[in-house]
Parts: structure tokens; sequence; C-alpha cells
């Protein structure tokens, strides 16, 4: 029996690869679940706009805002949103707020750029592709010569 290398490690990477995407499928439909099930709405008013740049150049972009629900306390937390609506927002202006009523410390903005339920189907649909690729290619490395 010969084994080839290259086929073995081309398995491999595409499997790595597969599942990082498939874990990461699974992560965002959580989180899309989850802010599904807030089923609070409120109005919000920024208080301070700021922003965080990776090592890597990434950068995420965050709002500081207060809102009322309607049991009554005032919460105050931060949110990330879209690079395009920190863009057009200013301090003091009205945002939507999605909460949950249960825990209304759990918030953020309507518009936060989320991964929709596409986005989720896509990467899942990519990882299975990599997985399956992976898989063929290390059983191919294994087969009789």
């Amino acid at each position: 029996m010969k084994i080839s290398v290259s086929k073995v490690a081309l398995g491999l990477i595409s499997l790595g690869i597969g599942g990082f995407l498939l874990l990461g499928s699974w992560e965002a439909y959580s989180n899309y679940t989850r802010a599904q099930e807030y089923s609070g709405r409120a109005t919000g008013c920024i208080t301070k706009k700021h922003f965080l740049r990776a090592s890597d150049g990434n950068t995420s972009y965050y709002v500081d805002y207060w809102f009322v629900p309607p049991a009554g306390g005032k919460k105050e937390t931060t949110g990330t949103i879209p690079k395009q609506l920190w863009d057009t927002i200013k301090v003091d202006d009205k945002i939507e707020i999605k909460y949950d009523p249960v825990n209304p410390g759990r918030s953020f903005p309507m518009n936060d750029g989320s991964a929709s339920l596409i986005f989720t189907f896509f990467i899942f649909v990519m990882g299975a592709v990599f997985s399956v690729f992976g898989i063929s290619n290390f059983l191919a490395s294994l087969k009789r010569r």
C-alpha cells in the first residue's frame, strides 16, 4: 500500500478548514436564533461612538447607548454596528434597540449587521464542501495501488 503524503496533507487541511467553517456557521446560527428570541423593542440614544482596530487590520465599530424598557430602569450598554451606520450616526441620535424582555441588559442595536440566515447557510455549505473534499482526498490517499 502506497500512501500519498500530499493527498493526506491536502485532505487534513481541507478537513480543518471545513470544520472551522462548520463551527462558524453553527455559532452564526446560534447568534441569529438568540437574536430572534429578543422580542423587546425600544428607542435608544447614542452617547458615544468608538472603534477598535485589531493588529490584523480588522476594525470593529461600537456605540454606547441607553434605553428605558417599559418595565423601567435606564439601561446603558455598548453594541457593535456596521461601519456604514457608524459613519452616518452622531452622538445624541436615536437608534432602535432590540432587547430580551426577561433580561433587558441583553440588548443590541437593530441594525447591528449580525449574520443573516442566508449568510449562515452559505458558510455551512462552504464548510460541508471543504469537509467532503478533505475526506475524499484523505480516503483517496489510502487506496491500494
